[in-house]
């Protein structure tokens, strides 16, 4: 085994949120979720796919002016409070630090900004509904806005994050930090280029997905589409689209919850566990790449000192066969991985849907 730890550099916060709608509850999956497709410019793969979300940027979402605005509406430092979770095992460093409120309430404004900078859909709560929240019991009304000058404000936006709080008061409306619900935490692989700590955040919009109307913001994204979690898995492994590997395990732990109402239940209770930061680790064997997890038996202590890729001298035949305690993603070519898990899911979490959790010893 070659292991060459190196200083791999910063990793900039993000924030990205995962956008479930309703359709016809008929259908396997009564929900659908929202992926955008990167333009060319922005995209480093082939129709590779997303869920909307983008970079934190402190001077935008970490403002004063936004502490002012939220207590404007009644909103109290204690409802503030909820949006912060109580972890039992570490709290990511991104998400425990924040310079005027915690880092989880600006991550929040991060997945809706970009929401809006992207696809256009301003996800709030009004005034009134603000006020006559019950805070213990679930969250405000969500609207979702389309102002008629929505181009010009997206534009506006997208060339100044500042501007996001100037549409807010606009139009008089508050950012519906509390119907997002953190999913899971990813660091990208210290062998990646372009490093990132990113939150993905998941909501349940009561509208049907045929009746959102998307905005879409035509420098970064090229196309957007609703798929369901096993469309959106059979579409990545087919070539159609291209899901990052994160997303790929993201959409198999989704291939679990049917129904809308399961989704939103689920996603609400688990939340306030936090979440346990994944970054994957790379392997080489003959036959195969892989990415390994936290509770994989070849997981390292240090994985974000690991700016190599891994060498084993052995078939991923043999790997397999020996393996005992697995969660990791084998990559055979840029569409064909296969998921594995036998470790219980942290936090509460989901384990890979059956269909697609593969034992190793059967490959």
């Amino acid at each position: 085994m070659m292991v060459a730890p190196q200083d791999t550099g910063t990793y900039r916060a993000s924030a990205s949120l995962i956008l479930a709608a309703r359709e016809d509850s008929s259908t396997k999956f009564d929900y659908s979720l929202l992926l955008i497709k990167r333009s060319e410019r922005t995209s480093y793969a082939l129709n590779h796919c997303v869920f909307p979300g983008g970079v934190f940027d402190a001077g935008a979402d970490e403002s004063l002016d936004w502490l002012s605005y939220f207590h404007s509406f009644g909103v109290t430092d204690e409802d503030l409070k909820r949006l912060s979770c109580d972890q039992v095992s570490a709290r990511p460093e991104f998400l425990s630090s924040g310079q005027n409120f915690s880092r989880d309430i600006s991550l929040r404004l991060t997945a809706l900004r970009e929401t809006f900078e992207e696809v256009g859909l301003l996800l709030c709560a009004n005034e009134e509904d603000v006020r006559s929240w019950n805070a213990t019991t679930g969250e405000p009304r969500t609207l979702l806005l389309q102002p008629d000058d929505r181009s010009y404000w997206q534009q506006r936006v997208h060339d100044d994050a500042t501007q996001f709080l100037a549409l807010c008061r606009h139009l008089h409306v508050l950012p519906n930090l509390w119907s997002l619900h953190e999913w899971s935490v990813w660091r990208t692989p210290a062998t990646a280029s372009r490093k990132y700590d990113t939150v993905y955040y998941i909501t349940a919009l009561v509208a049907q997905a045929k009746l959102v109307s998307l905005l879409l913001e035509p420098q970064e994204v090229a196309s957007a589409h609703w798929l369901d979690p096993e469309e959106a898995w059979t579409q990545s492994q087919g070539g159609t689209i291209w899901l990052p590997f994160m997303l790929l395990y993201d959409t198999a732990r989704l291939m679990n919850l049917h129904r809308w109402d399961d989704l939103l239940r689920f996603s609400r209770q688990r939340s306030v566990l936090g979440t346990t930061l994944m970054q994957p680790v790379y392997y080489r064997c003959d036959g195969c790449m892989f990415g390994v997890l936290p509770g994989d038996e070849l997981y390292v202590s240090q994985p974000e000192k690991c700016a190599q890729t891994i060498i084993l001298p052995c078939t991923v035949v043999e790997l397999n066969r020996s393996a005992r305690r697995y969660n990791r993603y084998l990559v055979y070519d840029f569409h064909k991985v296969v998921l594995a898990s036998n470790v219980p899911p942290f936090d509460g979490h989901l384990q890979l849907q059956s269909r697609v959790n593969i034992q190793l010893a059967k490959l």
